[in-house]
């Protein structure tokens, strides 16, 4: 075990605000308030074992830095960010925090709808009936004498007869209603298989497209916020990052704001950490949005210290030690709602 760093006799103050599922502020009868949540959990286990004293203040999310720079607070739950390392220190973070985009769900069938009347889908069918008349019209010319009774000798019948072949033989459905027997028919019936494979893996591919990228069925990525309005936090690493890449947002004052905005149809969008955002769309709005974890990772969750703290190593120690426990991913799945 660490040695317990030489501290003041006093408690130590840790300072903290709500953000959930990292910090979640909680009503208690005897209390007036209590604390919960993975870095809440992380740290009363740390504190144990290390035998630190200490006491919970809550302090607004922008103000925690300069509290511990004044001496206010000895500890400060938040996120490292660079700006922000230039200031105090930091312990090993415990998580990644990746940023999230929040929309309202999609209307699946009605998007569906669009798709299938939309130009490009439309293209697509045209193009393929054409390929299977021409198949079929090749069918019907090697097959209208020897095989009457399935490709008809009538052009208008016969060719409407190859092109239902054509079909079903390309889609491996194969009725077995319709079959060449003449060694032309044959011939062509085992190219157009093989190029019907090939075909199909194509238009498989075209069609996910029109029905899925095109129509916005699919979750969205960064680069479609910038035809959006968009919300975030000011001053977090999520508005940051949309800084960065000049995407303009409105600015909310917390995350279950922007969701709200989000849920009421004020804005299309709204950006902050994935984690965070999935606690609060499970909790406080039943799942009615979406969800998007863009994998870009933005800061790490971590204790902030003032400048040349003699806690810093012994609580490295130890949340190294903790994380290595076998009960901390079962935490996190408790604390951590699955991904949409």
């Amino acid at each position: 075990m660490p040695a317990t760093p030489a501290v003041s006799d006093r408690p130590l103050i840790v300072g903290l605000s709500p953000v959930p599922p990292f910090v979640i502020k909680s009503s208690s009868a005897q209390n007036g308030s209590d604390w919960d949540g993975i870095g809440v959990h992380l740290w009363r286990e740390v504190a144990h074992e290390l035998n630190l004293d200490y006491q919970w203040r809550e302090v607004p999310p922008n103000d925690a830095i300069a509290q511990l720079n004044a001496g206010n607070l000895d500890v400060a739950l938040i996120t490292a960010t660079a700006p922000r390392a230039q200031q105090v220190d930091f312990t090993q973070s415990y998580f990644a925090a990746t940023l999230g985009i929040a929309t309202q769900r999609q209307q699946q069938v009605w998007n569906v709808i669009k798709a299938v009347l939309s130009p490009r889908f439309l293209r697509i069918c045209l193009w393929l009936s054409l390929v299977l008349i021409v198949v079929g019209f090749f069918c019907w010319l090697f097959e209208r004498h020897a095989n009457e009774d399935m490709f008809n000798k009538s052009p208008g019948k016969g060719v409407w007869d190859g092109f239902w072949w054509a079909g079903v033989t390309m889609t491996t459905i194969g009725y077995g209603d319709k079959a060449p027997k003449t060694v032309g028919g044959r011939i062509l019936a085992l190219l157009w298989m093989l190029v019907a494979m090939g075909l199909t893996a194509s238009l498989t591919a075209s069609i996910t497209s029109v029905l899925v990228l095109d129509q916005g069925v699919q979750p969205l990525r960064v680069q479609q916020l910038q035809t959006k309005q968009v919300g975030s936090v000011a001053g977090t690493t999520a508005a940051n990052y949309l800084q960065q890449e000049q995407i303009k947002f409105q600015s909310f004052s917390t995350p279950a704001a922007g969701l709200k905005a989000v849920d009421e149809g004020q804005i299309d969008a709204f950006v902050y950490g994935t984690a965070s955002l999935q606690t609060l769309n499970q909790d406080e709005f039943q799942t009615r949005l979406q969800i998007s974890d863009t994998g870009i990772q933005v800061s790490q969750y971590t204790f902030a210290l003032a400048p040349n703290s003699p806690l810093r190593k012994p609580l490295n120690q130890q949340i190294l030690q903790e994380l290595s426990e076998s009960d901390w991913q079962s935490m996190l799945q408790r604390y951590l709602p699955e991904s949409g």
